[in-house]
C-alpha cells in the first residue's frame, strides 16, 4: 500500500511539473537613454565635401544583456523635425517633401532583429531602419563599454543609401551631386533601469 501511495504522488508530482509553465528566467535589463550625453548624427556628400547633421531628438527602447544577445533587442526611433544643421536654408530643404517630408513622416525608426558580439567590445545589430515609411535592412557596427554595472555607452555608426528611402527625389534624385550613400554616427549614454 505505500509502494502504491508513493507511484501515485510520484505520478502526480511529473503531471503538476509538466503542467505549470517553468519559472522565467531573470528578465533582460532595460536601459534608459541619458539625452544629454547621446548624439545622432550623419555625414553626406554634396560636390565632394561633407555636409553634416545631427538630430536632437531620439527615444528608444533598449532590452540588453551582453551575456544574453538572443533575448535582446533595440528600438530606436528619432525625431525628424528635431534636425539641426548649420544653417537654416539647409534644413527648411531637408525637411521638404522632396527629403524627409517631415509634414507626413515625422519620425525614422530602427529595430533589430539580431544582436552579435563580434570582438572584444564590438557588437553588430542587424535590423529594419524605416525612414518615409520605406523599410530596408541596415547593419549597425558598434562598441560598448560599462564605465559601471548600471551605465552603458555604446558608440558606432551604420552606412545608408538614401534614395532606398526615397530621400532627396526630383531635382535632387541623381546622387552624381549629393552622394547616394550617407554614414549615420551614433552615441547612445545609457542607464539600467531598477527592476520593479
Amino acid at each position: 500500500m505505500k509502494i502504491i501511495k508513493n507511484k501515485i504522488r510520484h505520478c502526480l508530482l511529473v503531471i503538476s511539473f509538466n503542467l505549470c509553465p517553468p519559472v522565467m528566467a531573470v528578465s533582460v535589463p532595460q536601459w534608459q537613454i541619458i539625452p544629454t550625453e547621446s548624439q545622432l548624427m550623419f555625414t553626406a556628400t554634396q560636390n565632394g565635401a561633407p555636409v553634416t547633421g545631427e538630430f536632437k531628438l531620439f527615444t528608444g527602447t533598449l532590452l540588453v544583456d551582453p551575456n544574453d544577445l538572443k533575448s535582446s533587442s533595440i528600438d530606436i526611433i528619432v525625431d525628424i523635425n528635431s534636425l539641426s544643421v548649420s544653417y537654416a536654408e539647409l534644413k527648411t530643404t531637408l525637411i521638404s517633401s522632396d527629403w524627409f517630408n517631415t509634414k507626413l513622416f515625422s519620425q525614422a525608426e530602427f529595430k533589430s532583429s539580431h544582436i552579435e558580439k563580434t570582438g572584444e567590445k564590438s557588437y553588430q545589430a542587424k535590423g529594419m531602419l524605416t525612414i518615409r515609411d520605406k523599410s530596408q535592412p541596415v547593419i549597425l557596427n558598434f562598441s560598448a563599454e560599462l564605465p559601471n554595472p548600471d551605465k552603458g555607452i555604446v558608440t558606432g555608426d551604420a552606412v545608408i543609401k538614401r534614395t532606398l528611402f526615397g530621400v532627396g527625389q526630383g531635382e535632387w534624385g541623381s546622387t552624381d551631386e549629393i552622394k547616394d550613400e550617407v554614414t549615420v554616427h551614433f552615441k547612445v549614454v545609457g542607464i539600467k533601469e531598477k527592476s520593479k
